[in-house]
């Protein structure tokens, strides 16, 4: 039986990617961080959309992470036709001032865990083929983002190597796809971040539900680069042309006035 895999699925744009897939009709494996009631919230989308939902609970910066989740699924005989590598974290701060445990962190969820997911379930994708790959990276990637130095950086990591996996699977029946979301409110922190924060910022502001529709839609008809709606695609556009010194320093200012 076909399924759709999710990482970061408890809530903000991860929960929401998971109850579309559902809408659609899609089987689909949950995974997060224990504690954050995940298998009570699997069981709801199921008893909502009749589709067959499971979880597991992990920690992904745990370096054998990957390697267990697929074990899991291979001992439950679920057949993974789409994996999506939503996971990730971010924040704002000066870089010199973080600690090593949050650059640690960081690097480990957004960086290595979605490479080794990709790395452990690529050959299940082109066994279970036709299928789907979506690493949901950021407007922010390919920013030089001051104050936003590791977020921005690992974002770009993420949409270089989905970009280049996505011709290299292009004859293996797999599609590649990377998800560009702007700024969404998943949580009071962001909310807040967002409302202090300028013009580009807010009018690309969109809902986590918003984004996952797009963004699976897009994703099941092989678009490459997704982003989420006009206003995104048009902050992007200006990223792109502006010159890099003046976005790094929109950039500096944004983080003066949402930290004042």
């Amino acid at each position: 039986m076909k399924f759709t895999l999710i990482t970061g699925a408890s809530s903000g744009i991860g929960l929401e990617l998971s109850r579309e897939c559902a809408r659609l009709g899609r089987n689909v494996l949950m995974v997060s961080l224990p504690g954050e009631d995940l298998c009570e919230k699997a069981d709801v989308i199921a008893e909502d959309s009749g589709v067959i939902t499971d979880a597991i609970e992990i920690d992904l910066t745990d370096h054998k992470a990957p390697e267990q989740i697929h074990s899991w699924v291979v001992k439950n005989n679920y057949q993974v036709d789409f994996l999506i590598n939503n996971a990730g974290f971010g924040g704002a701060g000066v870089f010199a001032e973080h600690s090593a445990n949050y650059v640690k962190s960081m690097i480990d969820l957004n960086v290595r865990a979605t490479t080794l997911m990709q790395q452990q379930f690529i050959p299940d994708l082109i066994r279970n083929k036709p299928s789907f790959l979506m690493n949901t990276a950021s407007i922010m990637a390919g920013v030089s983002a001051p104050y936003k130095a590791m977020y921005s950086a690992t974002k770009t990591y993420v949409k270089n190597l989905t970009i280049a996996l996505s011709y290299e699977l292009e004859t293996e029946g797999v599609s590649v796809s990377v998800l560009l979301p702007g700024a969404t409110p998943t949580n009071p922190v962001v909310t807040d971040q967002i409302k202090k924060g300028n013009f580009a910022a807010r009018v690309s502001v969109m809902s986590p539900s918003e984004v996952a529709r797009i963004g699976i839609a897009k994703a099941l008809i092989g678009k490459r680069v997704i982003t989420t709606g006009f206003k995104n695609s048009l902050v992007l556009g200006l990223i792109n042309i502006i010159p890099r010194a003046i976005v790094a320093q929109i950039a500096v200012n944004q983080y003066h006035k949402t930290n004042k």
